[in-house]
């Protein structure tokens, strides 16, 4: 059986956290529900803002909605167990690690995870190197208000490095990776863009099959 070892320092303490849930499910199961477990969560955050009684539902934690429905499903697929040790304690922990690293270091951290982990650079998914996407951006010179559109933004990177550059511009990226669209809404999340949107598509055909709005203040928006 072959040992999957994590080789990169970026990201190694976040691939301890989902490594412990793996024991219950497949490698790429076990990514796919942590995207969306993060996702819905911040989608459901954003749509129980709009409800009166948010700060009551807030302390009791009982968030309503479709995306509080979808989170809660994937809850009941790995809540079982000692409290602290059950599998979604540890993708609750390795969110909380992502969150922490990303804003220290500044890099597509999830990115990096999805590469060495998951893919193993499947279908040429080999994201490009921060240092030349930050070199691109620093080189084609973002002024303020631009558009800046990825057409191919796998988990975002070239648009973290042009946030990065000047964040008082619009961000627009898609892919037809379903899941490097989602890496790409949670990266405009962590690095608390003020105007992006992503969508799940085919830039050369024009087909969209879901879009994601991210607003400064940890805003997300589905449609």
């Amino acid at each position: 059986m072959r040992e999957w070892k994590y080789k990169k320092e970026d990201g190694k303490e976040v691939w301890k956290e989902l490594e412990k849930a793996i024991s219950y499910n497949s490698r790429d199961e076990v990514f796919n529900d942590w995207l969306d477990l993060i996702l819905n969560s911040l989608l459901s955050l954003t749509d129980n803002l709009g409800r009166k009684n948010f700060i009551d539902k807030f302390k009791e934690n009982k968030f309503d909605g479709k995306y509080n429905d979808r989170y809660m499903e994937i809850v009941k697929k790995y809540g079982e167990g000692e409290k602290g040790k059950r599998p979604i304690d540890y993708l609750s922990n390795a969110f909380a690690l992502l969150r922490k690293e990303t804003q220290e270091k500044q890099k597509d951290i999830l990115g990096d995870i999805y590469v060495e982990m998951i893919t193993f650079g499947q279908n040429g998914q080999y994201f490009t190197p921060g240092h030349i996407t930050d070199l691109m951006a620093e080189i084609i010179g973002i002024g303020n208000g631009e558009k800046v559109n990825d057409p191919s933004c796998g988990s975002g990177r070239f648009l973290i490095s042009a946030l990065k550059e000047n964040s008082n511009s619009n961000f627009f990226g898609g892919d037809m990776d379903e899941r490097c669209a989602k890496m790409a809404v949670i990266n405009m999340w962590l690095f608390d863009v003020k105007n992006a949107e992503i969508k799940h598509g085919n830039s050369l055909s024009g087909e969209v099959w879901k879009t994601w709005r991210i607003l400064r203040g940890g805003f997300i928006y589905e449609f």
